[in-house]
C-alpha cells in the first residue's frame, strides 16, 4: 500500500505543474483523497505503519506569463501545495492573487521642439577685381578735355575777347537767350518771342509749352537789303563766344534770310569760316520762291519749338506788322518787347547786301 502512495504523489506533483486553471484546482483533493484511502487501508494490519515523509516536492517551474492582450480577463495564477506527510491534511487553497499585468515602458517625453535661431545675415562680398598683369601694359589715351560749361550772365561779354562796337545788343541777347533756357529746364514759365495775336499790337506774346526746344534766332539780312555771303569773312571771336554760351544752355540757332536757297552752300560756308558756325549744325532758313516770307518761315519754326529771342538790325525783323503800320506810334504797344525777346543788333556780317 505504500507503494501506491508513492506511485500516486509524482501524479499529484505532475498534474499540478502541468494543469492551470480549475483542472489545476482539482488535484489536492484527489491527492488528499487518495492519502485517506491508504490510512483506512492500513487498519488491517497489526500495527499502524509509521508516517513516512515525503521529499518534498520540488517547486513547480512557473508557467510562462501569456502575451498581454487588450480587454483580456486577467488569469489568477494558483499555487498547489504538496503534501509533506501521509497524514497531513489537504492543503487550503489560497484565495488567488491579483495578477499585474505587465505595463508597456514608458515611452520618452517628446524633446522640446527648438525653434531653429535666424539665420546669420550674409554680407555680400563683391567679386575680386581680376589681376592685371604690369607687363607690358600701353600708356593709357588722354582724356578728352571737358566740354566748356555755360558761362555765368556776368562773365559775358569776355574782356579777353571783346564784342566789335555797337554789339551791346547782342551781348543782351545772350544773356536773355541763357537765362530763359536754364529757367525753362528749372521749371520756370517761358515765354516765346513771337506775339499771341496775329493782328493785334498789343505786345501780348505766346507761352511755350514744358520741353519744347528753345530757340534763338538771327536775321543775316541788313536793312533794305539781302544778305550776301562774303567769300571771306574775318573770324568774330566775340560773337561765336556768345552763341556757344547759349549752345552749351541747349538753346539752337537759326539763322534768318530772305537770299535764294539756292545759295545755302555759300551762307554755310561764310558761317564757319567767321567762327559763328563751326561745326556746320545750325538751322539755316533762306526763302524758296518769291511767296515765302520770313513771316511764314518764324511762324512755321514756332509750330515745332520755342522761339525764345530774335536779333535783328530793323524792327521788321521781328515781326512783319511792322511794315503796314501807320505811324511809329502805332506800335507803341509792341515796344516793351524790344531788349525782353527781341533785341536790335548790328548786322554779324558786315552791312553789304544785294
Amino acid at each position: 500500500m505504500m507503494d501506491k502512495r508513492l506511485a500516486l504523489l509524482p501524479l499529484a506533483v505532475l498534474a499540478s505543474t502541468s494543469l492551470s486553471g480549475c483542472v489545476a484546482v482539482a488535484i489536492p483533493a484527489l491527492a488528499g483523497s487518495a492519502m485517506v484511502g491508504s490510512r483506512t487501508m492500513d487498519r488491517d494490519d497489526a500495527a499502524p505503519a509509521p508516517a513516512v515523509a515525503t521529499a518534498p516536492a520540488p517547486a513547480a517551474a512557473p508557467a510562462p506569463a501569456p502575451a498581454p492582450a487588450i480587454n483580456a480577463v486577467p488569469v489568477p495564477t494558483v499555487t498547489v501545495a504538496t503534501a509533506t506527510s501521509v497524514a497531513a491534511a489537504p492543503a487550503p487553497v489560497p484565495a488567488p492573487a491579483p495578477v499585474q499585468l505587465p505595463t508597456a515602458p514608458p515611452q520618452p517625453a517628446p524633446a522640446p521642439a527648438v525653434t531653429a535661431p535666424p539665420p546669420a545675415p550674409v554680407a555680400v562680398v563683391p567679386p575680386a577685381a581680376p589681376a592685371v598683369s604690369t607687363a607690358a601694359v600701353p600708356p593709357a589715351a588722354p582724356a578728352a578735355p571737358p566740354a566748356p560749361a555755360a558761362r555765368p550772365l556776368a562773365a559775358y561779354p569776355d574782356p579777353d575777347n571783346p564784342l566789335p562796337p555797337g554789339q551791346t545788343g547782342f551781348a543782351r541777347f545772350v544773356r536773355y537767350g541763357q537765362a530763359s533756357a536754364v529757367g525753362a529746364r528749372e521749371g520756370a514759365d517761358l515765354l516765346s518771342a513771337m506775339l499771341s495775336d496775329p493782328v493785334a499790337l498789343d505786345g501780348q506774346r505766346r507761352r511755350c509749352a514744358a520741353g519744347e526746344q528753345p530757340i534763338a534766332i538771327i536775321d543775316l539780312d541788313p536793312a533794305g537789303g539781302v544778305f550776301a555771303p562774303p567769300a571771306n569773312p574775318a573770324k568774330q571771336t566775340g560773337i561765336a563766344l556768345g552763341l556757344a554760351v547759349l549752345r552749351e544752355a541747349g538753346v539752337e540757332i537759326a539763322w534768318l534770310s530772305d537770299v535764294n536757297v539756292n545759295q545755302s552752300g555759300a551762307v554755310r560756308t561764310a558761317l564757319e569760316q567767321a567762327g559763328l558756325d563751326p561745326r556746320g549744325q545750325d538751322i539755316i532758313s533762306l526763302r524758296r520762291d518769291e511767296n515765302d516770307t520770313k513771316q511764314q518761315r518764324r511762324d512755321n519754326l514756332a509750330g515745332i519749338a520755342c522761339i525764345i529771342a530774335i536779333a535783328g538790325d530793323e524792327r521788321p525783323d521781328f515781326d512783319t506788322r511792322y511794315k503796314y503800320l501807320r505811324s511809329p506810334e502805332a506800335g507803341a504797344g509792341l515796344e516793351p518787347v524790344i531788349g525782353n525777346g527781341w533785341f536790335l543788333i548790328e548786322p554779324l556780317l558786315g552791312k553789304e547786301g544785294q
